[in-house]
């Protein structure tokens, strides 16, 4: 597997607004969903690479692990074959999320990712968006 950056970051916390307040204000990220449950601003490292704010009462599990207070995800060219050497490591791993397919939304076409426990018992992602 090639890792190509970190292209995501997806963290729980309880004062979303404030959160996300904080870093599109000092650290300057550009806000592109400004919610009290789900806020996403966009790193400077491409259009699809984000940091999303997740408040208590979000449940969607396709892109936030329930329970989970941080994760990181990492960029790679080949999503399938990057899943299949994860598994391969005898890692907890969930299905690929297709986006376009999640979100009956063809803009999205190529996106996808899935999520992984790590030996540390933390959660992590693996994506791929089409460049």
């Amino acid at each position: 597997m090639r890792v190509l950056r970190v292209g995501f970051v997806g963290v729980r916390t309880a004062n979303v607004e404030a959160t996300a307040s904080f870093f599109h204000e000092v650290l300057d990220l550009r806000m592109m969903q400004d919610d009290p449950n789900w806020s996403i601003l966009q790193l400077p490292t491409g259009p699809f690479d984000l940091f999303e704010f997740y408040g208590p009462s979000f449940n969607d599990e396709r892109l936030a692990p329930p329970e989970e207070g941080a994760f990181i995800g990492f960029m790679v060219d080949d999503l399938d074959g990057a899943h299949h050497e994860v598994r391969a490591a005898g890692v907890e791993v969930s299905e690929i999320v297709w986006a376009a397919a999640a979100f009956d939304n063809p803009d999205l076409e190529g996106v996808g990712w899935f999520f992984l426990r790590a030996p540390d018992d933390n959660v992590y992602v693996i994506q791929h968006v089409p460049e």
